[in-house]
């Protein structure tokens, strides 16, 4: 899988440096991002991320649907909004998110498509994962004027561990021990940094894991 992830992942580095870095104006990001999209249906020989992806899209059966998403919320990102509610949050993660975690199964799953209740494991923790990562970062993403969290602190943290209760059970639609090693490995670290953010005493402090703080979760110490 791999050499497949490989490809996916550089597909959508490059998208969310067009979407985040660098000092282009948002209509000239949403240019280079459509011409992206654009790139899905009508890859070049001569850009070696497009042509490794094209390559990984059609040997593995993969939707084009799903880089279209990941690519709205790249687009979203160029010309920020800021989610009134607790709906929104989840809207957003559908394309930020989401994706990613269907693609890996669909990877894991070799062409075949995985069920419905391996897609609905799968977006609760990608989405638990992605507000997660909003917690931990909203130092830095309120330097940048942006603040993900339509709630407070707390009642996000309380929602999002029902999502990582809800889709835990991705680890048994894992067709190799590896995978479900892998999962339960993102799934506890993600898990790990949600505690460490319901206890800091200052939402500016940015928490980090450490080896400390994985075996004190897995053992349910406080």
């Amino acid at each position: 899988m791999r050499d497949h992830l490989y490809a996916i992942y550089a597909f959508a580095r490059k998208a969310d440096d067009i979407a985040d870095e660098g000092t282009l104006d948002s209509a000239s990001r949403r240019d280079l991002l459509e011409q992206l999209r654009s790139s899905l249906r009508e890859p070049s020989i001569d850009d070696p991320i497009q042509v490794a992806l094209n390559h990984t899209i059609r040997t593995c059966r993969l939707p084009l649907s799903l880089f279209d998403r990941l690519l709205d919320a790249f687009v979203a990102d160029s010309s920020f909004t800021p989610p009134t509610s607790w709906e929104d949050l989840l809207d957003y993660c559908s394309n930020s998110a989401n994706p990613v975690g269907e693609l890996f199964l669909r990877l894991d799953h070799a062409g075949r498509d995985p069920s419905e209740l391996a897609i609905n494991t799968s977006n609760c923790i990608c989405t638990a994962l992605q507000i997660t990562n909003f917690l931990q970062d909203i130092s830095i993403d309120l330097k940048r004027q942006r603040n993900y969290l339509p709630l407070p602190d707390q009642e996000i943290i309380r929602r999002t561990r029902m999502l990582f209760d809800e889709g835990a059970a991705v680890i048994h639609h894992a067709t190799s021990w590896r995978i479900r090693l892998e999962l339960w490995a993102i799934i506890h670290g993600g898990r790990t940094m949600l505690e460490l953010c319901a206890r800091r005493s200052d939402r500016m402090i940015r928490p980090t894991l450490t080896v400390w703080s994985l075996v004190m979760q897995l053992f349910h110490l406080r």
